[in-house]
């Protein structure tokens, strides 16, 4: 690799990513281009304790990561290293999260899959102060500004007044209060530009007896049909959507069907402060939720390509590699490929349920062999077998049960992740258990239907992967449930009939 050097003198830095593929591959690029890794970490708690210990001049920080995101390390390590540089990694453009992120303390961000050399310009660009009030986030788009925080200090902007859902891919209308909130001027992206990346229709009304429209982003302009002016009066626009809001305006939170001139949509009313926010989904045909599967899927399959494309420029730029490290990559490759593959497998498995098409190759199944297989060198596991018998299943369906379980223990949960097999009356069960924080009382309904995720600062996953393995242990002959740990974390446990 061609190394982009950094004029001033060698800087230490910490890289917190959970991914430790992502993290090999920063160290390279950073480290040829004169900086010194002095640790890494991959959470976000872990990554404070480093910080604390190493009080470096950069800090590599992703967003998206277990028992603690980045956005919550962030004020805890930017007090520890006030005048270190933070530079957070993001899977997305210019959204919400990467504002909400520089409210927080950052000094900027660059984007997964931008190459290794243009993100290395942009930390040494930020490191320097070479790169002034229009600097850009690395991977955005041509002419898309980055995000800076607002005035009036880290806790006081519009961002962290915006809730998840109008950010990158939590799937939930968002609560925002926008008594401060302005239209975006020079080259910030502002909350109202976020919101117009939001999945589905967000209007602002003055609380006043016409309800003019204050905002409407491009999606509930599409919902009601015509192209709405801000002072527009809301029954002008859709005299039934005004009756309703009218109806339903003293509510703490409305929901309700309405007719639009496109179709019906579900419209939920929310008051923030001197304004009502009315958010419009889609109630025919789901086109919302599809857009949030896709946004979400899309996430999900930009981690692992960022790092086949980044061990790929590596390979190419960088002919003096050692043996070791090639081996390392060649099995990162491997891995992230594996872990592409069950994304897809996921979201291919889900459009054959949906048509009647799944077809299962039911045989018996080892088990023991099989777990083995699923966690070599990708899952760190302690696994028991009580009980060694076979089961009658597709061993490609079990597999990717499994896989998802695991991923989910590993992402969402803390180690120690165990796999314990053993008989259950006339069923053999297999427990995949983390020691994590567990599912939240009110999320657990709805723990295996598609596309459900938990709501989390910063979240993750497609939302099918507990569905799929839901479908596929019943279509199986078996079961799939969810218990609190003991004394803390998840227990899911499959249960399937011996062959």
């Amino acid at each position: 690799m061609t190394a982009v050097t950094n004029p001033t003198v060698s800087r230490r830095v910490v890289i917190v990513d959970d991914t430790p593929d992502l993290r090999a591959l920063l160290r390279i690029a950073l480290e040829r281009a004169g900086y010194v890794v002095v640790g890494e970490a991959g959470d976000g708690r872990a990554g404070i304790d480093v910080v604390r210990e190493q009080r470096p001049d950069l800090v590599m920080l992703d967003l998206s990561m277990p028992v603690l995101d980045g956005l919550e390390a962030l004020p805890p390590i930017r007090r520890l290293v006030p005048d270190g540089t933070i530079v957070v990694l993001s899977g997305f453009g210019p959204t919400i999260m990467s504002e909400r992120a520089l409210a927080r303390g950052a000094d900027g961000y660059v984007q997964k899959g931008a190459s290794l050399r243009s993100i290395v310009e942009s930390v040494n660009g930020l490191v320097d102060g070479t790169v002034d009030g229009t600097r850009r986030g690395v991977g955005a788009a041509a002419g898309t500004p980055l995000v800076r925080p607002l005035a009036g200090g880290p806790e006081d902007g519009p961002a962290d007044r915006t809730d998840e859902g109008t950010g990158e891919g939590t799937g939930e209308a968002a609560t925002v209060d926008t008594r401060a909130a302005a239209p975006p001027v020079g080259p910030h992206v502002s909350s109202w530009e976020a919101l117009g990346m939001a999945p589905v229709g967000v209007l602002e009304l003055a609380d006043e007896p016409l309800f003019r429209v204050v905002y409407a982003n491009s999606v509930a302009q599409r919902l009601l049909g015509t192209e709405v002016s801000p002072g527009s009066p809301l029954g002008l626009v859709s005299a039934e959507l005004a009756g309703l809001v009218s109806h339903h305006r003293l509510e703490a939170d409305a929901s309700f069907e309405v007719a639009l001139e496109t179709g019906r949509a579900r419209a939920t009313v929310r008051r923030t402060g001197w304004s009502l926010c009315v958010y419009l989904d889609s109630a025919v045909d789901d086109v919302a939720l599809l857009r949030r599967a896709i946004a979400t899927s899309a996430h999900e399959i930009r981690g692992p390509v960022a790092v086949i494309c980044g061990t790929a420029e590596t390979l190419q730029l960088a002919p003096d590699l050692s043996q070791r490290e090639l081996q390392r990559m060649a099995q990162s490759m491997a891995r992230q490929a594996r872990i592409l593959d069950g994304i897809t497998a996921d979201l291919l498995t889900a459009a054959q349920i949906q048509r009647g098409t799944l077809r299962l190759d039911m045989q018996p199944v080892a088990l023991r062999s099989l777990i083995e297989g699923v966690v070599a060198d990708r899952y760190a596991v302690d696994l028991v077998v009580e009980d060694d018998r076979p089961v009658r299943a597709d061993p490609l369906r079990v597999e990717q049960v499994l896989t998802n379980l695991l991923s989910n223990a590993h992402k969402y949960g803390r180690p120690p992740v165990t796999v314990r097999v053993y008989a259950a009356g006339d069923r053999i069960c297999v427990d995949v258990g983390d020691q994590g924080d567990g599912v939240p009382p009110e999320f657990r309904p709805q723990l295996f239907r598609e596309f459900s995720r938990a709501r989390s600062a910063v979240a993750t996953g497609t939302g099918l992967g507990l569905y799929v393995v839901r479908t596929l242990a019943e279509a199986q002959g078996g079961t799939v449930s969810y218990t609190p740990g003991r004394p803390c974390g998840s227990v899911f446990t499959l249960s399937l009939l011996p062959a």
